[in-house]
C-alpha cells in the first residue's frame, strides 16, 4: 500500500535527546506523511493507501507511531461500495476528538461525495459518514474541527457552472447534519479555507472569493454554533494580506493570517509570496509582512500547517524550491518560525534524504507539531526517483537539525525486525576516520553534514568499512549513512572533534 499521511503528535516518552535514526517499515509500500496534530507526544499520520496485495484497491490509511516512529497500530480502510477515497495536503483533516479517539475527513474519486470518518482511540472505526454534496466533481474540500456538541464541517463545493461555493455543515456527534449554509460572496469560486475556535460558541472563518475572473480578495467572520454572523471584514480585491490560506486565533483575541500575495503578473501567470498579517479582534490589520521566495500561484511554495513553539512563537511547515547553479530546481521540505509580530526567528530549507541532491530527490512538509521536550517534528512526503517515503524531521527549538527520518514503505517487515543493534561504529569522536562493524555485507558508506550535503562517498565490501575523514573538515556533528547488500539503510550521528 502507498500511504500519503497527515500527522498528528502526541509525547516525547524517550526525553530531549532521543532521535529518528533509521529507515523502517510501515505495514504500506510507498508513501507520504500529509498533516500532523499533536497528542501526548505520539505520532498519529493519516492519508492515502494502496493495497495490492490481492487486487489493487486505494483507501485511507491511518497509523500510530510511538515517538521512536515504531508503530503501534494501523489501519486501512477502504469504501463498502469500491470507490477509491482519498485526502490530500489542503483537504481531507484528521483531528483528536475530546473523546479520546480521532475524526477525519475522507472523499470519494468518482461518487461525488465526502465523508467523516470517526475512529476510536486504538483506531478502530466507530461509523462513517457520507455527504453527497457535489454537482460535478468529487467532493474533496471538506476539512473539519470539533465543537462541543459535534463538529464543523468547511471547505467548497462545486456548482453546475464549475464554480464553487464556500459552505459549512454543522453535525453532531455522530455526523447528522445540524444545519447547513453555504456562504458564498460573489458569483465566482468561494471557498473557506480556514475555521478556528474562538470560544465554545464562537468561531473565525475566512473565505477567498472571485471578484472577477481574474481577481480575488479573503475575508473574515465570526460565527456561533446557530450559524449566526456577527462581525466580518471583506478586504479590496488582491489584498495586501494576500489570498487567505489560514487563520491562527491568539490568546488575546487578535488573529495572524497567513496568505498569499500576488507581488507581480507576469504573461498572465500571477507571483505570489507567502504573507503574514495580524488582525485585532475588530479585524482591524495592525501589520503585514512578506517573506519567503516569489513564484507562480500553482508552484506550491506555501506553509501547509501551523503549531504554536514551547517559547510563544509559531512555526509553520510547508514547501519551498531550491536551485543551486545551474542544476535543476528541486523541491524542498521548509520550516519557517516566526514571532506573534511576524518577526522571522528562523528558517530551514530540508533537502529530501537522498543522494544527488537532484529535482527527481525531493520532498515537502505537510504538518508540523511541538513535542513536550520543545523540539519540533515535521512531517510529509520524500521520494527517491519515482519511489515515495514517509518523512519525518525533528529539529530543536532554535532550528537545530537534530536528526533525519526517512521511512520507506515499500517493505512488510516491521522496524524491530531490523537488527541495526548488531552495527557499531568508532572511535567515538572521530579524529581522522571511524570504523564500521556490521553483521551484514556494507556495499556504500556515505558523510553527510546536518542539512544532508553529501561530504564524501565510499563503496565497501564486506562486514567492516574504514572511512578516512577529510583533512579539512571542521568539527562537529555528521551523519555517516551505511547501506547493507539487502537495500537498507541507516543514518548514525558521528561527532568529530581533532
Amino acid at each position: 500500500m502507498l500511504i500519503v499521511f497527515q500527522l498528528l503528535m502526541i509525547s516525547e516518552t524517550y526525553g530531549q535527546s532521543g532521535t529518528f535514526n533509521m529507515a523502517k517499515s510501515l505495514p504500506y509500500p510507498q508513501g507520504d506523511f500529509y498533516h500532523m496534530i499533536e497528542y501526548q507526544d505520539t505520532i498519529v499520520g493519516y492519508g492515502i493507501g494502496f493495497n495490492n496485495n490481492t487486487e489493487w484497491k486505494q483507501g485511507v490509511a491511518i497509523a500510530k507511531l510511538d515517538s521512536s516512529g515504531n508503530v503501534i497500530a494501523h489501519n486501512f480502510i477502504l469504501d463498502e461500495m469500491g470507490d477509491l477515497l482519498a485526502t490530500g495536503q489542503a483537504w481531507g483533516n484528521i483531528i483528536r476528538t475530546a473523546d479520546g479517539g480521532f475524526a477525519a475527513i475522507a472523499a470519494t474519486v468518482y461518487r461525488k461525495s465526502a465523508f467523516l470518518i470517526k475512529m476510536a482511540n486504538d483506531l478502530h472505526v466507530e461509523f462513517i459518514k457520507e455527504y453527497p454534496d457535489t454537482v460535478n466533481l468529487s467532493n474533496y474540500f471538506y476539512n473539519m474541527i470539533e465543537t462541543p456538541e459535534g463538529y464543523l464541517l468547511f471547505g467548497a463545493i462545486q456548482r453546475p457552472d464549475f464554480y464553487d461555493d464556500g459552505f459549512i455543515r454543522y453535525v453532531d456527534k455522530q455526523g447528522e447534519t445540524i444545519w447547513f449554509s453555504f456562504v458564498n460572496y460573489s458569483d465566482y469560486s468561494n471557498g473557506v479555507v480556514s475555521l478556528e475556535r474562538l470560544s465554545d460558541n464562537l468561531y473565525i472563518y475566512g473565505i477567498v472569493s472571485g471578484v472577477t475572473p481574474s481577481s480575488s480578495n479573503s475575508s473574515f467572520h465570526l460565527i456561533d454554533t446557530d450559524g449566526n454572523i456577527f462581525t466580518s471584514l471583506i478586504t479590496l480585491p488582491e489584498p495586501e494580506i494576500g489570498y487567505l490560506r489560514k487563520i491562527i486565533p491568539l490568546a488575546n483575541g487578535d488573529i495572524l493570517a497567513y496568505g498569499l500575495k500576488v507581488i507581480e503578473v507576469i504573461n498572465n501567470s500571477k507571483r505570489v509570496q507567502s504573507t503574514l498579517s495580524k488582525l485585532d479582534s475588530n479585524f482591524h490589520v495592525e501589520w503585514v509582512r512578506h517573506f519567503g521566495r516569489v513564484s507562480s500561484l500553482n508552484a506550491s511554495v506555501i506553509l501547509w500547517d501551523f503549531a504554536p513553539a514551547i517559547d510563544g512563537h509559531y512555526i509553520g511547515a510547508g514547501e519551498t524550491l531550491v536551485k543551486d547553479g545551474n542544476d535543476p530546481t528541486r523541491r524542498t521540505g521548509w520550516l519557517y518560525k516566526f514571532s506573534t509580530d511576524g518577526d522571522s526567528i528562523w528558517e530551514r530549507k530540508i533537502n529530501a534524504p537522498f543522494l544527488p541532491l537532484y529535482y527527481t530527490n525531493s520532498g515537502f512538509f505537510a504538518g508540523v507539531g511541538v513535542l513536550g521536550s520543545g523540539n519540533i517534528i515535521a512531517g510529509g512526503s520524500t521520494n527517491e526517483g519515482n519511489t515515495q517515503y514517509c518523512w519525518l524531521v525533528k529539529v530543536t527549538n532554535d532550528g537545530c537539525l537534530d536528526t533525519l527520518f526517512c521511512q520507506p514503505a515499500t517493505a512488510v517487515t516491521q522496524p524491530q525486525n531490523r537488527q541495526w543493534q548488531e552495527l557499531d561504529i568508532y572511535p567515538i569522536p572521530a579524529s581522522s576516520g571511524f570504523n564500521i562493524t556490521y553483521s551484514t555485507e556494507i556495499i556504500q558508506v556515505s558523510l553527510l553534514d546536518t542539512q544532508g550535503n553529501l561530504l564524501l562517498k565510499q563503496q565497501n565490501s564486506g562486514t567492516t568499512a574504514s572511512i578516512d575523514l577529510p583533512t579539512s573538515l571542521p568539527n562537529g556533528f555528521y551523519f555517516a549513512e551505511i547501506q547493507d547488500k539487502n537495500g537498507y539503510s541507516i543514518r548514525k550521528k558521528i561527532c568529530v572533534v581533532k
